[in-house]
């Protein structure tokens, strides 16, 4: 313990002498350090334990998909849950359904998410409350739920200022009063929902309910599959006009269902800070390799009075862990405030919301475990080169004369090369992710969304009796958003979200009985929405405002319907109709026989439907009159800041009812920025950075190896000089050393990345082997090197022959 205390003091005696080697080496460790944390902070939280629940490894989702490999999750009714819950493979089922309420009794109603859950949920989950108790069966005696409530957590602090006052009191949904019982804690994020309420399937064949599965100890996934195949099977013949048809079920994990290929891609990131890490890593060895060098001299005077090579190579490796350490403890209070960013750059819909991404305790065992790592990494090797000076040759020279043994610097061009190549690979992939980003961001939607609004408006319940109650309500809502001051135009747009997705549905073409398996996106809109959203008529006309108040049977079809379904007929003319708009819901109004023939009156430009990775799909546009819904979408168009319009129109709202409540109001630009190209700007970014950082680091590691073959250098150098060698070639000379390390570099670099295109591709979403990117990539690298050599090559070129001369 002596002998360890007396290594790491005489430790900081040396970086006290060299403080300009011990920062470069600190700052190194910390960037790569500090990196590496913050991303595993991320890994741990989203990968490792993004859920609270327990059991969370058996809770599964059943998929059910179609030719496409895309459908919902696997609904069941009451009957059918009985028949879910019995199953072999199944050890537990929750039901779960949503609907958007207004909180009323307050001073103005408030939008809120409510979840209707099977009263076993919180039993299912396994989570305690954080404050009052959760509901359970006990609370659904006889099968008729209690009016009880379980609020969340953010919703909790956000409605009720995090009052403990909350638990006991009532609040009323549409006006329905609810005690509150308790408040989940803040991981328990299920369902995003404000407000948990248990329910139970009514005995309406037609109401389905997803469900959701905790399959038995030991049960293997395909066994469970190959069940819930049957079930689907059989729930599917027992309604065939409501239940989906010809899926096949697909049982995912809880983390597959919610961050499909983004686990793949939070993998490769990781994977990519790990290179920075041995970048720095590499960095601070050619750092100590440099020192050692020039301590070559002490080292023989120690041998030659009694220390043993262990000696050395022990004060040696404690140096280098210290310098670890101090990185790593840097590096930790660097991540803290790397991970906070990160999680605000995270992709808001890719993620588990359950996910806690912090520095927690597993995070610092982790960076104590790499500080260790790292310092015996790149301390080991300067250790056990420098643990063997030749005593009789060195203890006569002096240290400015001492160039290290051929192995030595043998090591030094390795490392230069390995931090060149492995930048090289970071600038690729960073070039590769960010042009596949610059392509997502300018990918043609077929629509405008610059100043386009899309907001939610809740009806009040109770509000409307019948089909034409309610088509006048909502036409009333329509002409006071396009009325409100600074909205330019406004539409409806039920069933389809601009550029994301829509209701796609089975259909029939009256002049094609032979296309059985067709399938459309139903759009259903009001006549206003295509020209507020810019959306092009490219033949024929649109429903007006008369045709789509009374449900008439009218449509526009889009040019992919044409190309796919019509080819060379005129779609003029043409009758469509989809049996799946007879929709049996007691909460929607339907207009008269909706599945009836629907006449084609016009061709308009495709726009994006089905996500923006996606060609679009035949789309089918409707009057929305057709199935009317408590809750309606509004797409407005404004006419200066999107902001000041949504403030205007919730105003102009509650000056109508106080009960109209506005949420989900978002710009069109919001939600593309969020979940149309946000995983690619997040993978951008973050290569990125990463890529700039290596460079900075390989910068700093050429500069180092030059400056310190110039020291080394000095008196050779001069007697050229004073010989009449000119600047130039002296600068020549010494950039003649570095060269061949540094085209080693990049041809390694450049071989990397066309290997390994095919796994940048998959998970970064962009080429690493594109000629151009691979150009400009090598040009960066090059002239950043370029300038950390000749900046030391000048200073060389600008020594005073005399003072060279007298250096010893």
């Amino acid at each position: 313990m002596r002998t360890l205390v007396q290594d790491v003091r005489y430790a900081f005696r040396q970086f006290l002498k060299s403080p300009g080697f011990a920062i470069s080496a600190v700052l190194s460790l910390m960037l790569g350090i500090g990196a590496t944390t913050a991303i595993f902070s991320v890994v741990y939280g989203v990968l490792l334990d993004p859920y609270p629940y327990k059991d969370a490894n058996r809770m599964v989702h059943v998929e059910l998909r179609d030719k496409n490999d895309r459908g919902p999750l696997l609904i069941v009714n009451g009957t059918q849950a009985a028949v879910l819950r019995n199953a072999t493979s199944v050890d537990d089922v929750f039901l779960q359904d949503e609907k958007r309420e207004n909180l009323t009794g307050e001073k103005f109603p408030v939008s809120v998410l409510v979840g209707l859950y099977s009263p076993n949920v919180f039993d299912y989950m396994g989570v305690p409350p954080l404050l009052g108790r959760e509901f359970t069966p006990a609370d659904a005696p006889g099968g008729n739920p209690e009016p009880v409530a379980v609020l969340s957590y953010l919703f909790w602090q956000r409605q009720y200022g995090a009052s403990r006052d909350v638990i006991g009191k009532s609040i009323e949904l549409d006006h329905m009063s609810y005690t509150v019982i308790g408040v989940v804690p803040p991981r328990f994020t299920w369902g995003d929902d404000d407000v948990y309420i248990p329910a139970l399937p009514s005995a309406d064949p037609h109401y389905y309910w997803m469900s959701f599965i905790k399959l038995k100890p030991g049960t293997k996934y395909p066994a469970a599959q190959a069940e819930m195949q049957a079930l689907v099977d059989r729930f599917a013949k027992e309604d065939p006009k409501n239940y989906p048809q010809n899926m096949r079920a697909k049982i995912v994990t809880l983390n597959q269902e919610v961050l499909g290929r983004f686990a793949g891609t939070i993998v490769f990131l990781f994977g990519a800070v790990v290179i920075l890490l041995l970048i720095g890593c590499a960095n601070v060895s050619i750092l100590l390799l440099a020192r050692g060098t020039a301590r070559q001299h002490e080292f023989a005077i120690r041998t030659s009075i009694g220390a043993g090579r262990g000696r050395l190579i022990r004060q040696l490796l404690t140096e280098s862990v210290l310098l670890s350490v101090t990185g790593a403890a840097l590096g930790v209070l660097a991540a803290y405030w790397g991970v906070k960013a990160l999680s605000t750059m995270l992709p808001y819909y890719s993620f588990p919301h359950e996910a806690a991404i912090h520095v927690n305790t597993m995070v610092l065992i982790f960076s104590a475990m790499i500080a260790l790592l790292t310092g015996i990494l790149f301390g080991l090797s300067p250790a056990y080169q420098l643990s063997r000076p030749q005593i009789s040759a060195l203890i006569q020279a002096t240290s400015a004369k001492l160039t290290g043994s051929t192995h030595s610097r043998n090591t030094h061009r390795v490392l230069i090369a390995g931090q060149v190549a492995l930048t090289l690979l970071l600038l690729a992939g960073a070039g590769g992710a960010m042009k596949a980003f610059l392509a997502k961001v300018h990918t043609p939607l077929g629509f405008d969304p610059d100043h386009v609004v899309a907001l939610n408006v809740a009806m009040p319940k109770g509000s409307a009796s019948n089909w034409q109650e309610r088509i006048n309500q909502t036409e009333m809502v329509r002409l006071a958003v396009a009325q409100t001051p600074g909205v330019a135009e406004a539409g409806v747009s039920t069933s389809w979200f601009p550029g994301f997705g829509g209701f796609t549905a089975k259909i029939e073409i009256q002049s094609r009985p032979t296309l059985t398996e067709s399938q459309a996106v139903l759009s259903l809109i009001s006549p206003q929405l295509l020209s507020t959203l810019r959306v092009p008529l490219l033949r024929g006309r649109i429903f007006d405002d008369a045709e789509s108040r009374r449900g008439a049977h009218l449509a526009m079809v889009n040019q992919a319907f044409v190309k796919q379904y019509l080819g060379d007929l005129d779609p003029i003319g043409q009758s469509v109709r989809s049996p799946q708009l007879k929709i049996d819901q007691p909460n929607l109004f339907l207009t008269q026989s909706p599945d009836d023939w629907l006449q084609v009156i016009g061709v308009v430009g495709d726009a994006k439907n089905g996500g923006l990775d996606h060609p679009v799909k035949p789309a089918i546009f409707l009057p929305y009159s057709f199935v009317l819904v408590p809750d309606e979408r509004f797409i407005l168009r404004a006419s200066g800041d999107p902001d000041m319009a949504i403030r205007s129109v919730k105003e102009r709202l509650r000056e109508i009812n106080p009960e109209f409540v506005v949420g989900q109001d978002h710009t069109l630009t919001w939600w593309l920025d969020t979940d149309g190209w946000g995983r690619e700007r997040f993978i951008a970014t973050l290569f990125g950075l990463f890529a700039a950082l290596a460079l900075v680091l390989a910068a700093t590691g050429l500069y180092s190896v030059v400056s310190f073959a110039v020291t080394q250098r000095t008196q050779e150098l001069g007697i050229r000089m004073a010989l009449g060698a000119r600047p130039a070639s002296v600068v020549k000379l010494v950039l003649a050393s570095t060269s061949a390390m540094l085209a080693a570099g990049i041809a390694v670099g450049l071989t990397l990345s066309v290997v390994l295109n095919r796994v940048v591709a998959s998970w970064a979403g962009g080429s690493s082997r594109d000629p151009l990117t691979l150009i400009l990539a090598a040009s960066i690298l090059f002239l950043v090197a370029g300038i950390a050599c000749v900046l030391p090559a000048w200073r060389a070129a600008s020594i005073d022959p005399m003072r060279a001369l007298r250096v010893e």
